[in-house]
């Protein structure tokens, strides 16, 4: 069985790929918004976008299995009464409030797809391939933060162009249109740039773009459509095609493989990041980072206690012979490692083989950049013990069960953290420099935006 999306060989009952991250649909065609999670955008180039979508709203995650502070808070969010919804005027023709409304009828948006809604150089961003990336933003933020929706104020039951977006000035048909046009701005002007500096695409990626079409209709026909245009259209409109949604591939693949070549030649002294963490200590400080504070990269094989019984408070209570069991079962592991090659990698490959941490097993083992008051006492009592040394292991008893330990290295928390800071600035400025180098026109009263029936995957 191979994955719809990306062709890669799935596990029979599989519900997300492996290799993708796309869900699996298992009968019926593909419900809304499941086409665009074709694209399992980088992590560099997501967060390029979503800076520019959020403006520095995170979403709230869970932390690791061993972690000290347990679940997330929820929060807590007041219903306001709501006023009928209303499309707002027509605002500044020069931005993206030109019009209170871009949705059309089908026949419109069809009628108007070929018309050019923005320019940079010689590219061009028609309606059709507008409708590509406007989509692209929905559902990437969806796939982020649709737990949070109340919270951001966002109805999926009424109309994105009569609801205020979180920066209470646009409506979130405006600025999901400005994200996608920010997006295109982005991809166009790093597609640019490679061109300009020769940059040849890697013939694994060449491949893969030359075969897209073929796959993308094949798995059309299997998910009960009739071609894969008409699969695109389902999620994206019906100005979208895919000669739209094919050259949003070409721009996303091409600028983002030059941009990772150029954050790959990046190089900073140490006496950058030490200007870097000097120039902002006083933010560090504010979140308990000083000079003092140590990183500890860590691999780890958990094995915990089998049998128990449940306790007054519900949880499981082992008895001591559960729990010496438990013990030997570790002590057994580490007497294996010991016996054979003391390396680092022989390590990651026996907890790859026996602990039952889905955190960290598929890695190895392994847990990097591990600050005070992250993990469990114990398990953190043994890591920042100042006399260890690298490979160094032992065994840690913690209310999650025994622990074998490997040591791999004690860093300085704030050369560490100044540097990745300092590494993702020169990258944004990567982005930010192309497209100030070239900057896109657009015509926003050209701009239609087509229906699309999205409510059924959300």
């Amino acid at each position: 069985m191979k994955c719809k999306f990306c062709n890669a060989e799935l596990e029979e009952g599989a519900a997300k790929c492996p290799a993708c991250g796309a869900e699996v649909e298992q009968a019926g065609k593909l419900s809304a918004g499941k086409i665009a999670l074709l694209v399992v955008l980088a992590v560099a180039a997501v967060a390029v976008i979503i800076a520019l979508i959020m403006g520095g709203t995170q979403e709230p995650t869970s932390g690791d299995p061993l972690s000290a502070t347990g679940e997330p808070t929820v929060p807590v969010v007041t219903q306001e009464p709501t006023t009928p919804p209303t499309v707002p005027a027509d605002g500044n023709p020069g931005d993206v409030t030109c019009k209170g409304t871009y949705t059309v009828s089908n026949e419109d948006m069809t009628a108007a797809a070929d018309t050019v809604i923005a320019t940079l150089g010689d590219m061009e961003l028609t309606n059709a391939d507008l409708q590509v990336y406007y989509w692209m933003q929905f559902y990437d933020f969806m796939e982020n933060y649709s737990s949070y929706l109340a919270m951001f104020g966002l109805n999926l039951d009424q109309g994105m162009d009569t609801q205020l977006s979180i920066d209470g000035t646009t409506t979130w048909q405006q600025y999901f249109l400005q994200s996608g046009l920010n997006a295109w701005h982005s991809y166009a002007a790093l597609s640019t740039k490679a061109q300009e500096a020769g940059f040849q695409m890697p013939a694994e990626y060449r491949d893969y773009l030359d075969a897209l079409p073929s796959e993308l209709n094949t798995n059309a026909l299997s998910a009960g459509f009739e071609n894969a245009e008409q699969m695109i259209q389902a999620d994206m409109g019906p100005g979208a095609t895919l000669e739209s949604y094919m050259e949003f591939m070409e721009a996303y693949y091409l600028g983002y493989l030059y941009y990772n070549d150029q954050v790959g030649q990046i190089e900073l002294s140490d006496d950058e990041i030490a200007a870097y963490y000097a120039e902002h200590a006083a933010e560090y400080a504010e979140n308990g980072l000083t000079r003092d504070t140590r990183f500890v990269d860590v691999r780890h094989i958990l094995i915990m206690p089998q049998g128990g019984t449940a306790g007054e408070n519900g949880a499981t209570v082992y008895s001591e012979a559960e729990w010496e069991a438990c013990r030997q079962e570790a002590q057994k592991i580490l007497d294996e490692y010991l016996a054979g090659e003391q390396t680092e990698d022989r390590f990651a490959e026996l907890a790859g083989l026996y602990s039952v941490d889905g955190g960290s097993s598929q890695n190895g083992g392994l847990y990097t950049d591990v600050y005070v008051g992250q993990m469990v006492e114990p398990f953190e009592d043994w890591c920042f013990d100042e006399s260890r040394t690298h490979g160094e292991t032992g065994l840690v008893k913690t209310t999650y069960g025994y622990h074998v330990m490997f040591f791999v290295e004690s860093k300085q928390a704030w050369y560490e953290t100044a540097w990745s800071d300092l590494l993702a600035d020169r990258a944004d400025e990567i982005v930010e420099n192309a497209m100030n180098e070239l900057p896109m026109t657009v015509d926003y009263s050209a701009i239609v935006l087509g229906n699309v029936d999205f409510n059924s995957a959300y």
